[in-house]
């Protein structure tokens, strides 16, 4: 197949996370360090499958396909039919009953991949204003770009939605003057703590003028993880540490919806 013609945006069901969606990293993860590089979980094997690489590929295409036809609008109208999908299948009869669905209605964005361009944002900024029932998160180390900060702030504003700034070892300065830049209570950090973590990185968090949730992410492979660093400031993520089981089936709980910590 011709992949210039392939064209296409789907969701990814993530066992740890639920519904998601995904881009390639080398094209859209426009920070990213060299110990995220050598650590990120998309090096597995379950995401090397040319199935999932093509599914990535064909989501950036078309993303930037739409772009380019119609700006930030046209995007935002195929992600909403993307989150349309995401619904709880109760969804409606919980609507009209004024119950909860089974599960809640979420969506991560990007299990792989990040923010690389402005209007990209945009498109996800007015997908989110359209379905103030979901919520939406994310974990992002564009915060080096101005302009691409600048249009996640406002996203991360959003009362559905919650950003997170990814720390790790080699960024945690950067992202800490970003976070000291944008508006309070905006913003969180979740960190990634690699065997080896940087010396200065908790004495950084303890000066911040305001309390702010820290998630934790001991770098785990193969269902193993490091040994975690606890601190005070920092919430370990249960599904890394154990504490929280994958699940695979897509209309269960799963550990990231039980937990909801990274939640908006």
């Amino acid at each position: 197949m011709n992949t210039k013609l392939d064209y296409g945006l789907e969701l990814t069901n993530n066992s740890k996370v639920g519904w998601a969606f995904s881009l390639p990293r080398t094209e859209t993860c426009i920070n990213a360090t060299a110990l995220c590089k050598r650590l990120c979980y998309g090096n597995g094997v379950r995401y090397q499958s040319a199935g999932q690489k093509a599914k990535r590929g064909r989501n950036f295409r078309t993303a930037q396909f739409l772009l380019a036809e119609g700006g930030p609008e046209l995007l935002a109208e195929n992600l909403s039919m993307l989150v349309d999908q995401a619904r709880p299948r109760d969804w409606l009869t919980a609507k009209i009953t004024g119950t909860k669905t089974a599960i809640p209605f979420t969506l991560r964005v990007h299990d792989i991949g990040d923010f690389y361009d402005p209007l990209y944002v945009q498109a996800w900024a007015l997908t989110a204003k359209k379905h103030s029932d979901c919520k939406f998160w994310f974990y992002t180390r564009s915060f080096v770009d101005q302009d691409v900060f600048a249009e996640l702030t406002k996203l991360a504003a959003l009362p559905n939605c919650q950003g997170w700034l990814s720390v790790d070892s080699d960024n945690f300065e950067e992202a800490i003057l970003a976070l000291c830049k944008a508006p309070a209570e905006v913003w969180k950090l979740a960190l990634l703590q690699d065997s080896d973590l940087h010396s200065e990185i908790l004495p950084a968090f303890e000066a911040l003028d305001n309390e702010i949730d820290i998630v934790s992410f001991p770098y785990h492979r193969g269902g193993r993880h490091v040994a975690p660093v606890r601190h005070s400031l920092l919430t370990l993520c249960p599904a890394v540490t154990g504490g929280l089981a994958l699940k695979a089936q897509k209309d269960v709980l799963r550990p990231c919806q039980t937990c909801a910590f990274c939640l908006p």
